[in-house]
């Protein structure tokens, strides 16, 4: 059975970069793992080097691993190479500033390059909605100028490479203006260069006990980011530890055409367990949890397609 978890960074390493992920995809492989989302970068405006890709590319292979997903970069993290604690957005691919949006879209065909490099079939990127500013309507449709223009230049990268971009749910605007920006970008945006990537934890925290993005858009649903929370905060908790009810989840995703495995966003740096050399029994707890979810899936879809 194919199952998906997300590789993290280990930031107390000192290689970090190869020895560290090295030592973690061994673990991952080890629990019986068969693919990852690469997470290390997600968010920095650090551009990949061909010999890096290339690198990274031999370690997967060498773990025997294989890529599902890779989570891009809109140019915004809180941990910058700046430093003094300042927000890194030169990069930012729905800046009102031209030159910053073209930047922006640079660092996304870098990721589209990467994805393709280790055989992943999407690239995750966040959306980020600001309600002050989508209150005003001559902000709002400013905004969405940008918006629809950026994923129109992206799309002939996206077809050219063969990477589609999974837009991600958040949880930092009103759950109404989630589903306004999901329904702008699918009525306008080809389901061949863009998608859905569905966060149950920030669905919970936007909408406890609801699933309504999913249920909207599960047909352009291309990437899943899968994990736990008490409804309060975004834990990223193992399936389980929290209050999100899966068997709903599942159920719903089993009716929609996502390409299984699904991927779970869960570091073991959340559930209190040392990392900086990797966790193998937190791999194996996780492995544990997940196969039932991918056989639940299975099996949901093996009856409606006998039924």
């Amino acid at each position: 059975m194919e199952t998906c978890i997300t590789c993290w960074y280990l930031p107390n390493h000192p290689r970090w970069y190869d020895e560290g992920i090295r030592h973690t995809l061994n673990e991952i492989r080890a629990a019986g793992f068969t693919h990852v989302n690469w997470n290390p970068d997600a968010g920095y405006s650090y551009v990949y080097a061909t010999s890096e890709m290339d690198f990274i590319a031999r370690m997967l292979d060498d773990a025997g691993l294989r890529a599902w997903c890779v989570h891009g970069s809109h140019g915004k993290n809180g941990v910058t190479e700046v430093g003094g604690g300042m927000m890194e957005t030169r990069k930012d691919f729905l800046s009102s500033h031209e030159w910053q949006r073209q930047a922006g879209l640079d660092l996304i065909r870098n990721r589209l390059a990467f994805a393709a490099r280790i055989g992943s079939p999407s690239v995750v990127m966040h959306v980020d909605l600001d309600e002050t500013e989508l209150r005003d309507p001559a902000a709002h449709a400013a905004f969405y100028d940008r918006f629809h223009r950026s994923f129109d230049e992206i799309a002939e990268d996206c077809l050219r490479t063969g990477v589609k971009i999974a837009v991600e749910n958040l949880n930092g605007a009103p759950i109404e203006r989630s589903l306004e920006m999901f329904g702008k970008l699918f009525e306008q945006h080809s389901a061949d260069t863009v998608g859905l990537c569905y966060d149950c934890g920030h669905a919970e925290l936007s909408e406890p006990g609801q699933f309504r993005i999913l249920e909207n858009h599960g047909d352009r649903l291309i990437a899943t980011h899968l994990h736990d929370n008490r409804s309060v905060r975004d834990d990223h908790l193992l399936p389980g530890d929290g209050d999100i009810d899966f068997d709903r989840l599942i159920r719903l995703i089993a009716a929609t055409d996502y390409a299984a495995p699904l991927t779970f966003e869960t570091p073991h740096r959340a559930h209190g367990m040392g990392y900086s050399l990797g966790d193998a029994a937190f791999f194996e707890r996780a492995q544990s949890r997940i196969a039932p979810l991918e056989k639940k899936l299975a099996e949901l879809r093996a009856k409606g397609a006998t039924s």
